[in-house]
């Protein structure tokens, strides 16, 4: 088998394929690039000609510079020009027919020695290799697309290759430039068995009306820092693309989460794919085209509060004043040690995060513990007790509605709101639909007064943000539990492959294990959903007393 790989095949030349050519003449490898017809295969070096061209014009290349990349590459419509290669990548589309009859016509034609690999997304590896006459030196050697930018390579093994083999590729990535991650044969690998069920997750929540398909997006986008929302992003990948992916993951785990929602679906039959037919979730400007041209026309926010309290101490209390006062909304703070509050109040925040240093949560603490919550958190009740019966009331944790409980006028009822963490898009502020409108309105006024980025849904466990965020962190970890992949491969195909800006189990460290477990039993409970069940891994992890990404021994 070969261990020194300096020649490369590549069949099937769309935007995938000669994105992997391009990443193998640019490591100054030369490559033998293969389509289906002589016009097919020059499209595919007018697709590598045009990239290059476009780093011309960003001062990244020379014309020399592109000529001599060029040179390396040599294309043809015959897959006999492949007899010499040391390694053959097929990229063609994700059907498994076409798949195994290319590998079986080129069982007589690559030598015995050469290896041959497929970038399939979903498709089984095994099965591919069980149609060749050597299914040892058959391996998945997936690229992300854009191949020349993500760094992510998934190499997949099955129980029939060559384990030399495996290092040999591994190496190779490295040598591209590429961040390797080694894993079996699954469906969906390791970045699209979580990516993808987390797109359906979100089709799933838009299609319900739970929220606008501008304020999902943005969840995802601003609220937890992901590189673009799952809509605009579903298009991206082609609709088309992502229920394949679906049904795959669907046919292999029977994951309720992972099947095709029927909005995807109906898309689909309806030709609306997305970006490549000018219209998906979004319409744009043209098939191609990143333009969207159906935005909606902005709204003004309702008018906001004039007199504003914060009551509560802690973190999120005073990132909440931080955030009004610099955004020119004066807010009043008060804790443990503030006199009564004015009569004049219009809009109270509730923070209850914080308030005494029980560590048992608002269901109770065990006798001799620690103090209780009603004694350790007296005050608050106090000033609570002391909001005449038209403040406006937005409680924003669940443990501001515990110490709260009771001491609320009872016609009142309490507006739910999530302030997030702030990322380099802004910051979101989630308002639940479950209060009185005028309610609703005068806290999002007020929010928006202050620059948040404001979204109002239905006032459910998790909301947009840790509706989409939380099952996708457990997602993760399942596949850590089931044996399938590390923790530090699971981060770097997220992280590599999909662009995000550090990985699940980061994401789940900086929140705090505890915290995402327990937002995931709520929502669990509210919806009995078996894919929001959290992995027993989380309890095994803070037992243990050690952050996911700690690899200290």
């Amino acid at each position: 088998m070969t261990q020194q790989i300096k020649s490369v095949g590549v069949i099937g030349l769309g935007t995938m394929g000669a994105g992997i050519v391009e990443v193998f003449v640019k490591a100054g490898i030369p490559v033998v690039a293969v389509d289906g017809t002589k016009e097919l295969a020059q499209r595919g070096k007018g697709f590598l000609t045009g990239s290059l061209d476009r780093q011309i014009k960003r001062g990244k290349l020379d014309e020399a510079g592109r000529d001599e990349i060029v040179s390396r590459a040599t294309f043809s419509d015959r897959l006999s020009d492949l007899a010499d290669v040391d390694l053959v990548i097929e990229a063609v589309p994700e059907r498994l027919e076409i798949k195994t009859s290319i590998f079986t016509e080129l069982d007589g034609i690559v030598r015995p020695d050469a290896v041959l690999a497929t970038n399939t997304s979903s498709l089984s590896i095994t099965q591919i290799a069980a149609a060749t006459e050597h299914p040892e030196r058959v391996i998945g050697m997936h690229f992300f697309n854009p191949a020349p930018v993500l760094a992510l390579v998934e190499v997949i093994t099955t129980i029939l290759v060559d384990q030399k083999l495996v290092e040999a590729v591994r190496d190779l990535a490295v040598t591209l430039g590429k961040k390797p991650v080694v894993v079996g044969d699954r469906a969906g690998f390791v970045a699209n068995a979580l990516l993808i069920t987390y797109l359906a997750r979100a089709i799933r929540t838009y299609e319900t009306g739970h929220v606008r398909r501008e304020d999902l997006d943005d969840a995802a986008r601003i609220g937890i820092g992901f590189p673009m929302g799952p809509l605009t992003l579903s298009d991206l990948i082609g609709l088309d693309v992502v229920k394949e992916v679906c049904d795959v993951l669907y046919d292999a785990t029977k994951e309720p989460s992972a099947a095709p929602p029927a909005l995807l679906q109906q898309m689909v039959a309806a030709g609306r794919l997305g970006r490549k037919t000018g219209h998906g979730f979004y319409q744009y400007e043209k098939a191609g085209s990143g333009a969207v041209v159906d935005a909606p026309e902005p709204v003004s926010a309702p008018k906001g509060a004039s007199q504003v309290a914060v009551i509560g101490e802690g973190a999120v209390a005073d990132e909440l004043v931080r955030v009004l006062d610099e955004g020119g909304v004066q807010a009043l703070a008060y804790g443990s040690s503030s006199d009564e509050l004015p009569e004049s109040v219009d809009l109270a925040f509730l923070v209850g995060s914080g308030l005494t240093d029980c560590a048992c949560g608002p269901e109770g603490c065990a006798d001799g513990e620690c103090e209780s919550h009603e004694e350790g958190a007296a005050w608050f009740g106090d000033l609570v007790e002391g909001l005449s019966e038209g403040t406006v009331v937005a409680v924003l944790d669940e443990d501001a509605e515990f110490h709260a409980a009771g001491s609320i006028a009872q016609d009142v009822r309490p507006v739910v709101v999530r302030l997030h963490a702030a990322t380099k898009a802004g910051q979101v502020v989630e308002i639940g639909r479950s209060g009185e409108q005028s309610a609703v309105d005068l806290v999002h006024g007020t929010l928006a007064a202050a620059g948040l980025r404001t979204m109002v849904a239905r006032d459910r466990a998790g909301l947009v943000v840790d509706a989409l965020l939380l099952p996708h962190l457990n997602d993760a970890v399942k596949m850590v539990d089931s044996g399938y992949a590390s923790v530090a491969d699971v981060d770097t195909a997220m992280t590599a492959g999909c662009g995000y800006p550090q990985g699940p189990f980061a994401y789940i460290d900086q929140m705090g294990a505890d915290a995402v477990l327990l937002g995931l039993l709520r929502m669990y409970d509210e919806t009995r959903e078996p894919g929001l069940s959290p992995s027993p891994l989380f309890d095994e992890q803070m037992m243990s007393g050690r952050d996911f990404t700690d690899t200290s021994a």
